[in-house]
């Protein structure tokens, strides 16, 4: 072998190089595949039973975020193992998130009643009363679920909005346990059974409003907080089921769940009723949280002293009964004052023989 013919000195370094960053991306890829088959066993066989796995279940979008890191992995080595995971990943996501990018765009039919309705978590700690009522104004439904109303929040819905709202329902308290309802439509105060057999964040709020010649049953509910109730929550869920199936009538329940759409609490919800945003609203929806730290009142956590980016969950909802449809669904704007967004629905009320 002549000088010319010898391979290069630095030949074997190389290729060792080279191997070594072969295997690491080859981790890397069987890392993540092995993490969403625990995510997909925690998430269908687990559930919400241990306040960890509710937790994962509630945050399971954001195993996605790596997916195009690992997609480009995946085009380097070109192996099949790679595409198998990537492929998997992409059809979970899109089962689950898929049809909230689907294109949107109905309107109400000449036998139909629209609806526009917000549910809105004010944050009982919230200063800005004054922002409070622009986002009001400037959503302009015809019923409002609030929780966390304070007594300076009545104070001031009451002055500046009961023209507007000229029938209302409020239950003022300090602190996170207030609750109110805000409506056009003429409206009267109804069992709240089985409801009120349970705690809540506050007391459930269940009238009969007449929407014309129809009557609808409206809720208005804040479930309990935190990884740790979950059972509680779970409880809480059931009831509302059971009031859906003791009634006949039209019926929608808004407020803040405290659980996303991955939850068993949702779950429980939508075996009966229909979820707004997943109906008509487009992306992800995320209304929760806000700003507000526990420093100024608000739940948005901290992490080693840093607050976590905003709006990473969906936890209020607009549920309704078959008895309508959804025309449009929405995120509302941020007062800045609170840690929730409002979420807003218009909904389509079938019209009975007698309403037409």
């Amino acid at each position: 072998m002549t000088p010319a013919d010898a391979p290069p000195r630095n030949a074997p370094r190389s290729n060792e190089r080279r191997s070594r960053r072969d295997q690491l991306v080859d981790g890397l890829v069987a890392s993540y595949g092995l993490l969403l088959v625990a995510l997909l066993i925690t998430r269908y066989v687990l559930g919400d039973r241990t306040w960890w796995s509710f937790a994962a279940n509630a945050l399971l979008l954001y195993a996605f975020l790596p997916a195009p890191l690992v997609l480009l992995a995946v085009a380097f080595r070109r192996r099949r193992e790679g595409y198998v995971v990537v492929g998997l990943s992409a059809l979970f996501f899109a089962w689950h998130w898929g049809g909230l990018f689907v294109p949107r765009g109905e309107t109400p039919q000449a036998t139909e009643i629209p609806l526009r309705v917000m549910s809105y978590n004010t944050l009982g700690f919230n200063p800005n009363t004054a922002a409070t009522i622009r986002v009001i104004r400037e959503v302009d439904a015809d019923i409002v679920a609030l929780q966390e109303v304070s007594p300076e929040h009545a104070g001031a819905l009451e002055r500046a909005l009961s023209e507007t709202y000229p029938y209302r329902l409020l239950d003022p308290r300090p602190g996170v346990t207030g609750s109110g309802i805000l409506s056009r439509h003429p409206l009267r105060k109804i069992d709240a059974s089985p409801l009120d057999r349970i705690a809540w964040i506050g007391s459930p709020m269940a009238v009969e409003v007449e929407v014309g010649t129809e009557r609808v049953i409206f809720v208005n509910f804040h479930t309990v907080a935190g990884p740790a109730n979950a059972r509680a929550r779970d409880e809480q869920a059931r009831a509302l089921s059971d009031f859906e199936r003791a009634h006949v009538e039209p019926l929608i329940f808004a407020g803040d769940l405290n659980a996303t759409d991955q939850n068993a609490a949702y779950a429980i919800i939508t075996r009966t009723m229909r979820d707004a945003w997943r109906e008509a609203g487009w992306g992800f929806g995320h209304t929760f949280p806000g700003e507000p730290t526990a420093e100024s009142g608000g739940s948005r956590p901290v992490v080693l002293g840093v607050p976590v980016p905003t709006w990473l969950v969906r936890i209020d909802y607009i549920f309704h009964s078959k008895a309508f449809r959804t025309i449009d669904a929405r995120v509302g704007p941020s007062d800045g004052g609170s840690d929730h967004r409002p979420v807003v629905a218009t909904l389509s009320l079938r019209r009975t023989r007698s309403g037409e």
